[in-house]
Formats: C-alpha cells, structure tokens, sequence
C-alpha cells in the first residue's frame, strides 16, 4: 500500500512536470505562428541577397579580375616598336604574346591591335578594307582615354558568321609611351557564351534565373547560352538597379528581382524569382510548423512515458536497499553508450588531414614543395629553383598592419599564380617566402616570368598611398649530384646577393 501511494505521487508529479514543460514550448509556438512570415520574408531577402552577391563575385567579377590582369601584363610588356612589328605583319614576341592570350584564355575571342593612324591586325587573321578602328563603337571615347574600357554590346562587322546581327563586346586599353603619349589601341572580343559557362551549374534558390544584363537591358550572360544578345530585361529594372546591391518588386512582370551592379564596366547581376515561388515559400512555414509541433508533443509523451519507467525502477531500487533487499543489477546501456563515446574520442585525435594547399594564398605549402622537389631530384628530371622574398615586408606589417601584409601577399601570389602557372608551379616557402619550381631546362624563359611578375607587383598602385610593394629573387639550377638542400643554398645565396644589391631585382647563382 505504501509502495502503491508513491507511485500515484510519483505520476501526479509527473503530470505537473509535463504541464510545466509544455507551456513555455506552447508560449513558443504561438509566437512563432504570429512571426513565421515576417522571418520568412527575412529569410528569403537575405538567401537571394547572399546568392546574388556570392555568384555574382564568384562567376562574373572573378573573370573580369582576370581580364583585368592579363592588361596589366600587356601594359607593362607592349612598345611602340613591338606594336609596329605586329601591325606590319611580322612575327615576334608580342605575336607570340597575343596568340597564346586568345588560344589559351577561353572568354577572349578575337584580338585587335592598332596605331593612332588606324593600321590594325587582328588574331586570328581578319581584313576589311573598310574597317576603321577608331570608328567603331568599341573604341575609347575621348573621356575613357586611359584604363581599362568595356564597350556596350554591338554588331561586329568582322565577325565570320552568315548572320549580320551578330553582336559581341570589347574591351580594349589605350596605348602609351614613356612620355604618355597615346601610339595605338588593344582589344579583345569577349565569347559571352564561354563566360556565360560558370553559370550553367548553378542552381537558383526557388527555381529563379541568374543572368547579367548590360545598361541597355541587354541579356550578355545566361546559363541558356541562346538568350545571349537576343533577349532584354526591362529597362525600369536598370533604372532601380542604383545601388552596389539590393531588391525589388516588379508589379507588371510579377517578379522578385535581386541586384548586383558593377561600376566597370557597368554591368547587372539580376537573380529573379516568380511571385508564385514567393508566396509558397513564405506561407509554406505555418504547416511545416505544425508538423514539427505535433513531433514534439509525441516526442514528450514518450518522454513522459520513459521517465515513469525510470524512476520506478529508482524508487523500486531505493526501496529494496531500504529494507535490505540486495539488487544485482546488469551494466546499464547508457554504460555502455559512454564508454563507446570515450573509445571514439581516442582514435579521432589519431586522426589527422594534411592539405596540400596553403589557406592564406592559395598556392602549395612547405611539404608540397618538398615533395614535388624530391620528386624531381629522384627522376633526375632537370629544373630550376627560384626563391622569392618579399622586400621590407616586416615594415609593411609594422607601418600598415597585418591585415595590409596578408592582403600584399594575397594579390602577390595571385598575380605569381596568374603568369607562372599552371606550366610551372608556386609555393608558399614560408613567412613572405615564396618559391617557384621550374622544370626544364629554358632558363631564359623563366627568367622572363619572374620578370614579368616583378614588374607587375613593384608597378600596382595601392589604396595606401606609401605602400610600395617589391620582391627580390634568387634564380639557381639543379645539377645532378646535388640534394636538395644543396640547390636552396645557392638560391638562398642568389636571393641574399639581390637583397644586398638594392633590392627589386632578380639575381642568378653561379653553377
């Protein structure tokens, strides 16, 4: 009897627990009911905002990042004199140059180089007699003199197609001396279709469409390479469109439409989604709601149900121990479970994940590097080691910060990535050490890539005005015989000779 009187205070307790535990979950629920549009609504913005934004970065502002790089490399490698070689239809480097920008760079298409007097030779080889560079719509106006300038989409009269109205854009770069005095013109014919290819994996939240429009309206960018140049958004979108990001509504097409703008050229990233979707999703929540409410309540009756049983079997075996009673129980399942966990966490922390790629620069780490040089010294394969070390970087750090000293050896490396690669692979050596292995035996050509790099990185213009960012380079040969401690030696001492000879220069060690 008393054992029984208990047991109706333990259920009546219970009960009272229950209750207590289900009014504050119900207190959620209604609150959650009154605000679940609103959160959606939240919800949706920031989705489509965020989508907007991060594929508009990653698959139209990373091309014309790279565009962009590939003129400054032009810029500090074209002269009046190479100009004049390739116009007058001579092979040299700067043809050399050129093909291998159109033939390896998917998004250019043709190219274009032309002297004040409007003599022009393109890649591939196309002639009209009465074509005028100058004339054309691409061509920098008189306020776009220098930079870098995209033209608005138009119909390309040197186009081989049986179709008249085929339309592309240029983007072009007026060309100086020494003196900034303008000798020509270069340009490429951008292939939208290629470009328009990093979008055709890419999955729109709310079955919505992704496309760029240029300021006319024009479509120029598409996963649906047949609405390029042949279809418009309308022209009201461009004109709301005049913030670097945000939204809309567009009461005529029923349209939620997302923005992303870029200034140059001035081009629209448009995520759109129907009305329809809208709706669905954000009335959707409600029903999802109480789904997930009706699991809870089944879940807290099983609950219930569980800790009846449980502190039955407490109160049996408290009351048994009361009265002397021995109880040999068997090892408890949670026991077990705990000793699992415990078992788990040993062999986890013998777990370990090497990655080959550094996080800051994305270029190879240490171990890649030492790896792939081993790699090369056992097949006796020959190649060159040049070690790259940034000058006066302590004080860029000390003077600037080191969010300033990682973005320096960020873009260092991106702009290394960009010329060296991927013929030739670079590494992260350590600190602002970077390291460049070159197979093979042309050194002249290598030379020219470091070259080429240093000039690039010593001639950007930074936000802060005094930065002035340069590197110093120690270039060596591997003879056979040799470790590979034997070779870094020599570069190491290349690089020192460099450093002690006025920095920003590129120094060979002696075989």
């Amino acid at each position: 009897m008393e054992v029984s009187k208990k047991s109706g205070t333990v259920n009546r307790l219970l009960t009272v627990l229950f209750l207590v535990m289900l009014i504050p979950f119900m207190m959620v629920s209604i609150w959650s009911f009154a605000n679940i549009h609103k959160n959606n609504i939240e919800v949706f913005e920031n989705n489509l905002t965020r989508f907007t934004h991060n594929t508009a970065m990653e698959s139209v502002n990373r091309q014309l990042e790279e565009i962009d790089i590939v003129f400054q490399i032009l810029n500090s490698r074209m002269t009046y004199a190479g100009t004049q070689v390739f116009i007058n239809e001579e092979k040299g480097i700067l043809h050399s140059i050129i093909a291998s920008i159109v033939n390896t760079l998917s998004f250019f298409d043709t190219a274009i180089i032309s002297d004040i007097k409007d003599n022009y030779r393109t890649y591939p080889e196309i002639k009209r007699d009465d074509f005028i560079p100058s004339k054309r719509p691409w061509y920098p106006s008189l306020k776009n003199q220098k930079g870098i300038h995209y033209s608005e989409p138009y119909s390309d009269v040197l186009a081989e197609s049986s179709d008249p109205e085929v339309r592309t854009i240029t983007v072009s770069m007026n060309l100086f001396d020494e003196e900034l005095q303008k000798y020509g013109n270069i340009g490429f014919d951008l292939d939208m279709d290629t470009m328009s290819s990093a979008l055709i994996n890419v999955v729109v939240p709310f079955e919505g469409k992704f496309l760029v429009a240029s300021k006319d309206g024009t479509v120029i960018m598409n996963a649906n390479i047949k609405d390029i140049f042949r279809q418009k958004v309308p022209l009201k979108w461009v004109e709301k469109s005049i913030d670097l990001e945000g939204h809309f509504y567009d009461e005529e097409t029923k349209k939620h439409i997302y923005y992303r703008s870029f200034t140059d050229p001035y081009w629209l990233a448009f995520t759109i989604v129907d009305d329809e979707k809208y709706n669905e999703f954000i009335n959707d929540a409600p029903q999802s709601l109480i789904y997930i409410i009706s699991v809870c309540l089944i879940i807290y009756v099983i609950l219930l149900c569980l800790c009846r049983v449980y502190i039955r079997e407490i109160i049996g075996r408290l009351y048994m121990g009361v009265n002397g009673i021995s109880y040999d129980g068997q090892t408890q399942d949670l026991e077990k479970i705990y000793t699992k966990i415990k078992n788990s966490q040993v062999e986890l922390k013998e777990v370990r994940r090497i990655s080959g790629e550094d996080a800051l620069t994305g270029i190879g780490t240490r171990r890649k590097f030492d790896d792939r040089m081993a790699e090369l010294i056992d097949c006796n394969s020959p190649f060159y080691l040049a070690i790259l070390d940034l000058d006066n970087f302590k004080s860029i750090n000390d003077t600037f910060g080191h969010t300033v000293g990682d973005s320096v050896l960020k873009y260092v490396s991106k702009v290394g990535k960009s010329i060296i690669e991927p013929d030739y692979d670079i590494y992260r050596f350590g600190g602002e050490e970077l390291v460049v292995l070159f197979h093979g035996g042309e050194y002249d050509v290598y030379f020219d890539l470091l070259e080429t790099w240093r000039i690039t990185i010593c001639q950007r213009q930074w936000r802060e005005t005094t930065l002035n960012v340069t590197f110093s380079c120690g270039i060596a040969r591997w003879q056979p015989g040799e470790s590979a401690q034997d070779i870094i030696t020599k570069a190491d001492k290349a690089l020192y000779e460099a450093k002690h000879s006025g920095k920003n220069a590129i120094y060979t060690a002696n075989d």
